[in-house]
C-alpha cells in the first residue's frame, strides 16, 4: 500500500466522530439537541436522554459536559474493559451508574456497565476504537 491509500484509510475511520461538541447547558438552552459527525450526518439525542444527563448533573457540570460522551476500549485491561476519561465525563457517567472511579478523570466499565449505560442514553454516548 502506498501512502495515499494509507491516509485514505485513515480519513474514512473518523467520519462517525463528533464533528463538534455542546455542552448540555448549550443543547438545553437552545432546545437543538443534535451533534454534526465528520461524515457529515447529524445525531440526534431524545429530550428524555438530556433530561437524564441534566438531572445527574450539578450545576457546573452541566456546564462542563460536552455531547456526545466518548466510550473507548481500555488496552490496559486485561478483561476487555470499556472507558470513560475526561474529569466530568467520569465523574457524570460514574454517578448515573453507581461505579467507584478509578481515578479523577477515569471511570472503568464492563460489559454490564456499557449495556447499562447504552440502555440509558445510547444516543448521548459515543464508541470510539483507540489504543
Amino acid at each position: 500500500m502506498n501512502g495515499l491509500t494509507i491516509e485514505s484509510m485513515m480519513s474514512e475511520l473518523n467520519t462517525n466522530l463528533a464533528a463538534g461538541k455542546r455542552s448540555l447547558d448549550e443543547m438545553r438552552a437552545s432546545g437543538d439537541y443534535s451533534f454534526n459527525v465528520r461524515g457529515g450526518g447529524k445525531v440526534e439525542i431524545p429530550k428524555e436522554q438530556v433530561d437524564i444527563l441534566w438531572d445527574v448533573c450539578d450545576d457546573s457540570e452541566r456546564l462542563r459536559l460536552r455531547l456526545p460522551i466518548y466510550v473507548s476500549t481500555d488496552t490496559s485491561s486485561d478483561s476487555g474493559a470499556w472507558k470513560v476519561e475526561g474529569r466530568t465525563e467520569a465523574a457524570v457517567v460514574a454517578r448515573l451508574l453507581g461505579k467507584r472511579m478509578h481515578r479523577d478523570d477515569l471511570v472503568q466499565l464492563h460489559y454490564p456497565d456499557y449495556k447499562e449505560l447504552k440502555s440509558k442514553i445510547p444516543d448521548a454516548i459515543m464508541v470510539i476504537f483507540a489504543p
